[in-house]
């Protein structure tokens, strides 16, 4: 069945300006009189389109997750003010961004990072965009049957049974374990072109309810290849350290154990 969507027409020789999904207003304002039409997703000048996602394989290089893509299909640059999340309390999805502007004839993907998920467990998600062009103010609802969708963590290819760590791609790290407050050492590839490649640990405390990056200070754009945790390191799936690389630079993974700290070249 395809989605129906409302489109707004400005009155009084307006042209077309915002559109939504089929009982997804709950407030709308406008400046001059508005028309509701009724088209399909194809025309539509706001387009709203969602999946369900599967972790890890749906990640990002930097393990941040696509979440909803909001298209402007109208003449003018229009603005995402507002996005709320509804995951069922779980607080699963965190870490929300986007860039507010979108420019005529271009998409705005909303990406957020997924934290406490277990192995074969799953959510859904309700995902709510207020947008805001020349004159017109409008909510798209994510609460309806064709625009919620689930979050769900794969049990497959889940490596080693002991491995207390997963890998995003080369940017993130999640430790397995629920609701805890641990000290660990993350090692940090720091490439520095000309200067020579170098391991830089940081011992820090985190929360394991959440991701490992944004709880490093000063990590910049060093991607962690390792993590030691009571005294067992799990080292990134594909670091290897006689090329001092990734084998696949966008694949992550369950940390492999290692009886030593990751290593570089002769180091």
């Amino acid at each position: 069945m395809k989605r129906r969507n409302l489109i707004l027409l400005l009155g009084g020789g307006g042209s077309a300006a915002l559109s939504t999904g089929t009982g997804a207003f709950s407030s709308m304002e406008a400046e001059r009189g508005v028309e509701v039409n009724v088209v399909d997703d194809d025309v539509a000048y706001v387009g709203y389109s969602e999946s369900d996602k599967t972790i890890p394989s749906d990640l990002k290089n930097d393990g941040a997750l696509h979440l909803v893509t909001i298209t402007n299909r109208f003449s003018e640059k229009i603005r995402i003010t507002d996005v709320s999340i509804d995951d069922d309390d779980t607080g699963v999805v965190a870490d929300v961004s986007y860039d507010p502007v979108i420019e005529t004839g271009h998409a705005e993907d909303i990406v957020g990072h997924v934290e406490g998920l277990a192995p074969d467990d799953s959510v859904d998600v309700e995902i709510t965009v207020t947008v805001e062009g020349t004159g017109v103010t409008a909510q798209l609802f994510g609460d309806t049957e064709t625009r919620r969708f689930t979050i769900e963590r794969s049990d497959q290819d889940v490596g080693p049974v002991d491995s207390k760590v997963e890998y995003f791609g080369n940017g993130n790290a999640e430790i397995l374990r629920d609701n805890e407050n641990l000290t660990v050492d993350v090692y940090l590839f720091d490439k520095n072109p000309g200067q020579g490649d170098e391991i830089v640990t940081k011992n820090a405390e985190i929360d394991t309810d959440k991701n490992l990056r944004g709880q490093l200070s000063g990590a910049g754009g060093d991607r962690i290849i390792g993590v030691t945790l009571n005294g067992t390191t799990y080292v990134h799936p594909q670091w290897n350290s006689g090329t001092c690389s990734f084998e696949k630079s966008n694949n992550g993974g369950f940390g492999v154990l290692s009886d030593s700290a990751p290593s570089c070249g002769s180091e």
